[in-house]
């Protein structure tokens, strides 16, 4: 028999062992004498269900020495995440297997418990059903965008993880391979989305999971996090399988953006050393543990503050319990620290303050404004991007958003204003005021950049291979439904100036380092960083999280990280500020007046650009 894991001894000393009886009708079945492994198992047929369809069943396993972890051949797993692809399984020795798809090959060592891929972004790529014959790189599916091209420079393909120390097992037999179905999912997530998940009943399967209450959850309502909490006792087998598999997704796939205290300490020594170094790291890892339902929310809770890199990272929904304060007094102050007044003041700042003041100044609630020389758009954010409407038009079915029928949609906010501002003749000066943009989606970015500065490709550093990326796109910038050369037939003889607070984060950090490096005018205070793209996962009993996605860590021209965010070539002073008290903790809040003075933004855009 396998050896038992040491997560798993670890659980067994210290929660107490009990084998979870066969809830299934299929018989025992113990591997032939010549296997690699002679663990016995049962074998349970259940739905697939890919993106809201159904889709066939797939025989997963259930191991005696892991009774509650569901297990899956790494060919059924490939089919149901790019149906109809293929992963050729060759068994080569005593415990060594040779997968091959499309994308690349790859060793698996279920002695070992190791698994090499000659390419790991080839092999897991499924951005193919994103856009036909595309490379597994960032695109978010906007159809006024599409994929060009990638480059790649240093770094390797080549990737071996090994699953020995977190006790994680591979298995295999004559003529498959099978892991854990959420280590195999956790391998198989991108920058677009794709994410698939499984309860022992059921396989769900999303083309896009990037929020727990859609995706996955709005798939199948067994995945969102209120039906996932109503079982409050945890299997003990997977509570600390689940505990081993979140320990080696952070270690080998958060993008390490330097936002949280304790990355240096996870890139040296690893989540799990790292929680076991002080008293409150381990009261972390025994909520982590827990078998009970609150207690293990707790200790997610928790683990979202100790990573917490400005928003990217996201490793639940809700706060801690009522209790939460009064039994671990410490780490709930650690957590308000890192989380609650971060998120409140970030808030107060937004919506207390800076929209209310913004509508006063102007007089109105548009997204643009003009005086003399000078157009502002305010451009609050690169998200709620209406999807709908404008696949609608690029089918011929809708004519294109407009403020009227999309007024949310961050597309139609910048081209309605860039297109009054081009077509006065008294406008030379376009602002883009960031100010509270919190991010979006990157699509967005590059169209605006192409038609600002006739530019559209964004560096990325692939903090899990060491490669250097830089992706181009084509872009609509007519916006006529059609990519032709009329497409370049488009300027806006305009001079740029784009204003950054330190709100200004994730996309709202990349595009005001993107037009830096093009020699636009940044003007206004440093922006607030966060410089890696999201990856969605989903724990192995279910449950949505976010972190900060190794396979992308954005970069300037010089290849360095961007999350100390973009100093300004114009540093515009606050106004004024004011202290505010909310649940019981001051906040400072700054007036942004001096940021929507078009008079002054006139001259210092005068002189930038003289």
């Amino acid at each position: 028999m396998k050896k038992i894991s040491y997560l798993m001894a670890m659980a067994i000393m210290v929660l107490g062992f009990t084998a979870c009886s066969d809830d299934n009708d299929n018989t025992v079945q113990r591997p032939e004498t010549n296997s690699d492994d002679q663990t016995a198992y049962t074998v349970k047929q259940v739905p697939v269900n890919r993106d809201g369809n159904n889709s066939g069943t797939v025989a997963l396993r259930f191991y005696e020495d892991m009774p509650s972890v569901p297990y899956i051949s790494v060919a059924d797993f490939q089919n149901i995440v790019v149906p109809g692809t293929t992963v050729s399984v060759t068994k080569t020795g005593t415990a060594l297997y040779q997968l091959k798809n499309a994308g690349g090959t790859l060793i698996v060592n279920t002695i070992d418990e190791t698994c090499a891929f000659d390419d790991f972004m080839g092999f897991t790529n499924q951005m193919g059903l994103v856009q036909a014959g595309m490379e597994n790189a960032y695109y978010d599916g906007l159809p006024y965008v599409r994929f060009n091209r990638q480059t790649l420079s240093g770094g390797s393909p080549a990737q071996t993880f090994d699953y020995s120390s977190y006790g994680i097992n591979l298995r295999g037999d004559e003529t498959m391979v099978y892991f854990p179905f959420a280590t195999l999912a956790d391998l198989y997530v991108d920058l677009y989305g794709h994410n698939a998940a499984c309860n022992g009943e059921k396989v769900v399967y999303a083309s896009k999971d990037d929020d727990g209450d859609s995706g996955i959850g709005g798939f199948d309502s067994d995945f969102l996090m209120e039906n996932l909490m109503k079982d409050k006792e945890r299997k003990t087998d997977m509570a600390a399988y689940n505990y081993a598999e979140l320990c080696f997704t952070i270690d080998h796939f958060y993008g390490m953006p330097s936002g949280s205290d304790f990355e240096k300490s996870i890139q040296e020594k690893g989540l799990d050393k790292t929680l076991e170094a002080d008293a409150d790291g381990q009261t972390v890892k025994q909520l982590l543990l827990s078998t009970n339902i609150d207690d293990y929310a707790d200790g997610m809770c928790m683990l979202y503050a100790y990573l917490y890199d400005g928003g990217h990272t996201h490793m639940w929904y809700g706060k801690p319990s009522t209790s939460f304060a009064e039994k671990y007094p410490s780490l709930y102050s650690y957590y308000n620290e890192r989380v609650t007044i971060v998120r409140n003041r970030t808030s107060l700042q937004i919506y207390g303050m800076t929209i209310p003041l913004r509508e006063a100044f102007f007089g109105d609630k548009s997204t643009y404004h003009k005086k003399g020389n000078t157009a502002i758009c305010h451009f609050d954010n690169f998200a709620y991007n209406d999807i709908v409407a404008w696949n609608n038009y690029y089918q011929g079915k809708a004519p294109r958003p407009t403020l009227a029928t999309s007024p949310k949609d961050p597309m139609v906010i910048f081209l309605d204003a860039l297109e009054q501002a081009a077509a006065d003749p008294e406008v030379k000066n376009f602002v883009l005021d960031l100010s509270i943009n919190t991010g979006g989606s990157s699509d967005v970015v590059v169209a605006m950049t192409s038609l600002m500065y006739d530019q559209s490709f964004f560096r990325a550093y692939n903090v899990i291979t060491g490669q250097k990326m830089e992706w181009y796109y084509d872009v609509d910038r007519n916006f006529d439904g059609k990519y032709d050369a009329l497409d370049q037939d488009v300027h806006y003889d305009l001079n740029f100036c784009i204003i950054t607070s330190p709100i200004s984060f994730s996309c709202g950090n990349l595009y005001p380092s993107l037009c830096k490096d093009a020699g636009l005018l940044i003007a206004g205070q440093k922006s607030g960083g966060g410089s890696c793209a999201v990856g969605a996962h989903r724990t192995a009993d279910g449950f949505y999280y976010q972190i900060s996605a190794a396979r992308a860590r954005l970069s300037d021209a010089n290849w360095q990280n961007i999350n100390d965010g973009i100093t300004p070539h114009v540093t515009i002073d606050y106004a004024k500020d004011m202290t505010t008290t909310y649940e019981g903790h001051d906040y400072t809040l700054y007036y942004y007046h001096s940021f929507w003075d078009l008079d002054y933004l006139s001259t210092i855009i005068g002189e930038y650009y003289k």
